[in-house]
């Protein structure tokens, strides 16, 4: 699990198979976002089922919300 600051990420912006999307690009990697939490522990707690059915996703704290992105596969989709 990463939990990252927004002074960590770099915003991107890409066309998915549903249109143009706001994402971020870290180590190589696109994320998309998938949901917002009022706190770290929400979003931690997100983030750990997702890692247990197999999802590569991350938190960024954005000062006043946390947000959960999941991986995406330029070429295979989520």
């Amino acid at each position: 699990m990463i939990i990252l600051s927004s002074s960590e990420i770099q915003p991107i912006n890409l066309l998915t198979p549903w249109g143009d999307e706001k994402g971020i690009y870290y180590l190589g990697k696109t994320f998309l976002p998938i949901n917002i939490h009022p706190n770290q522990e929400e979003a931690i707690a997100a983030c750990r089922r997702d890692l247990d059915e197999g999802m590569l996703s991350i938190v960024v704290d954005e000062g006043d919300r946390v947000s959960l992105w999941w991986y995406f596969s330029e070429k295979t989709g989520f």
